[in-house]
């Protein structure tokens, strides 16, 4: 379905992934869960974790992370969109800075953010994190440090 206001999709996806990043940083559980698709298909992977397969599998990581010590935040840079009928995809650099007790740490992340226009909405429907070789600190992307 195009949009008139937006015919190719692009600033909608774009605002679709801005969401994504608005809810990471604020922590925001609810916001996150109305960026995603909530169906068994949607696949998130963080940086160093196992794949998370499903709705029920992405909310729990999500609620890990925000649930996690110190703050954090997730701020994407080298934003591209593509959009190709009710698919879109981001690919970006995330630059992920975090302060504990540990001390301060920043990493970059390539990311790839899918999207699938549900209902005239993009959902997000994947998520992918790879560390960038050469990241400053990339103990800080470790599952463990959310635990």
């Amino acid at each position: 379905m195009t949009d008139p206001i937006d015919p190719t999709g692009i600033a909608s996806a774009l605002a679709a992934n801005a969401a994504f990043y608005k809810a990471f940083q604020a922590m925001d559980m609810d916001a996150m869960s109305a960026v995603w698709s909530h169906g068994p298909a949607v696949r998130c992977v963080h940086p160093g974790w196992e794949p998370l397969c499903g709705w029920d599998d992405v909310k729990s990581g999500f609620i890990a992370i925000f649930s996690g010590q110190g703050w954090l935040r997730v701020a994407p840079a080298e934003v591209e969109v593509q959009v190709l009928g009710e698919v879109a995809w981001v690919s970006c650099v995330e630059v992920v800075s975090a302060v504990s007790a540990a001390g301060t740490s920043q990493a970059r992340v390539a990311a790839t953010n899918l999207f699938h226009r549900e209902g005239g909405q993009w959902r997000m429907v994947l998520h992918h994190g790879s560390p960038v070789a050469g990241s400053e600190d990339l103990t800080l992307l470790d599952p463990d440090h959310y635990s």
